[in-house]
C-alpha cells in the first residue's frame, strides 16, 4: 500500500517541475527582452543629456561670440564716429568745450538788492532820470480783497493784500526799476538797470486797473511785481528800454 500511495506522489511533482522548468525557458526571453529595453532606455536618455549639455555649450559659445562681435562692433562704430566728426568739425578747442558757467558770471537780483536801508544808494549816481511811475500798489487791490474777505477763504488774501499796500513801492524809470520793501521783517530795495532785463509779462487784474509783472534778468532770475497801476504803460516802458539776452542766456 505505501509503495502503491508513493509513486503516485513522485510523479506528480516531477510533473509541476517540468511545468515550472518550462514556464521559466519559456519567460526567460520575456525577461531578457524587457531587461534590454530597460537598458537600451537608459543608454538612450544618457546619450540626449550629453547631447543636450553639448547644445548648451555650444550654445553659450555661440551667444559669448555673437556679443564679443557686437561689442567689437560699437566700439568700432564709437571709435569711427569720432573720427568723422573730428574730421568734419576740427578738433575741440578749449574754448569752444568751455560751458556757460565757464563765461562770465551775469549779475543777479542778489548783486541789485540792499538790505537793512531804504534810502537811494550813495555808491551808483543814476544821473537825470524820467519817471514813468513811483508808488505803492493799487489801492483797489485792498479794497477788492477787503470786500471779499467774509469768506474765510479770502481771509489771507486780504491780508497779503494790507500788506503789500502798507509796506511795498515801486518805482519805474528810463534806466531802473526799484521794488522797495518796508516790511518789520526783512527791510530791502531792489535796484535793477534796464539793460539787464531781457523779458517781461504783464497779466492784468482787477478788471484791468491793475495788474501783475514779471521781469526776468539776464540770469533767468525774476522780480516780481504786484497789483501795478497802468502795468500796461509799464509793459511797454521796459520792453522799449530792456537790453538783449545773451546766446548761452537766449531761452528763456
Amino acid at each position: 500500500m505505501n509503495v502503491t500511495a508513493s509513486a503516485p506522489l513522485s510523479s506528480r511533482v516531477a510533473v509541476r517541475g517540468a511545468n515550472r522548468a518550462r514556464l521559466v525557458r519559456c519567460a526567460s526571453p520575456v525577461v531578457v527582452a524587457r531587461a534590454t529595453t530597460r537598458h537600451r532606455a537608459r543608454i538612450n536618455l544618457t546619450v540626449r543629456a550629453a547631447d543636450a549639455e553639448g547644445a548648451a555649450e555650444e550654445t553659450e559659445d555661440d551667444f559669448e561670440a555673437r556679443l564679443g562681435a557686437l561689442r567689437g562692433k560699437r566700439s568700432k562704430r564709437a571709435v569711427s564716429d569720432v573720427a568723422r566728426k573730428e574730421k568734419d568739425f576740427g578738433a575741440p578747442t578749449s574754448s569752444s568745450s568751455a560751458s556757460p558757467a565757464g563765461t562770465k558770471k551775469r549779475k543777479g537780483v542778489r548783486d541789485f538788492t540792499t538790505v537793512g536801508d531804504v534810502s537811494e544808494p550813495s555808491g551808483k549816481n543814476w544821473g537825470p532820470e524820467t519817471i514813468l511811475y513811483e508808488g505803492p500798489p493799487a489801492r483797489g487791490e485792498i479794497i477788492a480783497n477787503v470786500a471779499m474777505s467774509w469768506t474765510v477763504v479770502w481771509i489771507p488774501l486780504t491780508i497779503a493784500a494790507i500788506g503789500r499796500g502798507l509796506w511795498s513801492s515801486y518805482k519805474i524809470t528810463d534806466k531802473r526799476v526799484v521794488v522797495i520793501s518796508t516790511s518789520p521783517l526783512r527791510m530791502e530795495r531792489v535796484d535793477v538797470p534796464l539793460d539787464e532785463i531781457v523779458d517781461i509779462i504783464a497779466v492784468g487784474r482787477g478788471v484791468g486797473l491793475w495788474g501783475d509783472v514779471v521781469i526776468t534778468l539776464k540770469n533767468k532770475e525774476k522780480i516780481e511785481m504786484r497789483s501795478l497801476p497802468n502795468f500796461k504803460d509799464v509793459e511797454a516802458h521796459i520792453k522799449k528800454y530792456m537790453g538783449t539776452a545773451d546766446p548761452e542766456f537766449a531761452q528763456i
